[in-house]
């Protein structure tokens, strides 16, 4: 079973949903991108909670800032799994005194506020935090987002590379931060967005609407 098998439909949201504001010719340059990741319970949002979420910049010019704008550990309120665990190291100890999702909620907001999404496989991401909204009883409209497994997919690169750091290794990109952890994933999701926006420039998709519209193309 792959992982495209265990996300199911939630990989499947490759097309941006929420509206932005902005212009379908923007250059991605000037795009107010950020970058984000949640490391999680499980791979279900329809039960599994957020235990992590980090956002990072990716500035005018398609510079990844040197920092996360938001890296926040929370408590999911439930058990984490031992499995779970294993991939990301957190436990009910390391968040015991972490907050809550609806007391993280507002730092998670701010830092998607009014800008486009980038993620892999960020659908599933989106589609948590949904649910965690929902469950908080919380204000949340999802924003327009890139996928780079999308993205990556589309412009051909094999599906054997969907491992995030397997794929920047794959493109001759070196990963920087730490796997499987929020801060770590997101910025190693923003440089592969960066990687992948240079391809896309060159095949005159270097747009909002070119992207949207590459992304959404039927695989062949």
């Amino acid at each position: 079973m792959t992982i495209a098998d265990l996300f199911g439909r939630y990989l499947r949201r490759s097309a941006p949903h929420g509206r932005w504001s902005g212009a379908a010719h923007t250059p991605l340059e000037r795009l107010p991108l950020v970058a984000i990741d949640c490391e999680t319970t499980g791979l279900d949002p329809r039960r599994d909670r957020i235990v992590s979420f980090a956002a990072i910049r990716i500035d005018e010019g398609l510079c990844v800032a040197e920092r996360p704008t938001v890296d926040i550990l929370i408590n999911p309120g439930i058990e984490i799994p031992t499995r779970a665990t294993a991939i990301h190291g957190l436990d009910r100890a390391h968040l015991a005194d972490a907050p809550t999702f609806a007391e993280a909620f507002e730092a998670i907001a701010a830092s998607l506020k009014g800008v486009v999404v980038v993620g892999h496989h960020v659908g599933f991401d989106l589609a948590i935090i949904d649910r965690e909204a929902a469950r908080a009883r919380l204000p949340w409209h999802e924003p327009p987002h890139f996928d780079t497994a999308s993205l990556a997919a589309a412009l051909g690169h094999p599906s054997a590379h969907i491992d995030l750091a397997e794929l920047l290794g794959h493109l001759g990109i070196e990963p920087s931060g730490r796997r499987h952890s929020a801060a770590g994933d997101a910025r190693m999701a923003a440089d592969l967005f960066v990687a992948l926006a240079h391809r896309l420039i060159g095949r005159g998709h270097g747009t909002y609407g070119g992207v949207a519209t590459f992304q959404r193309a039927p695989r062949r």
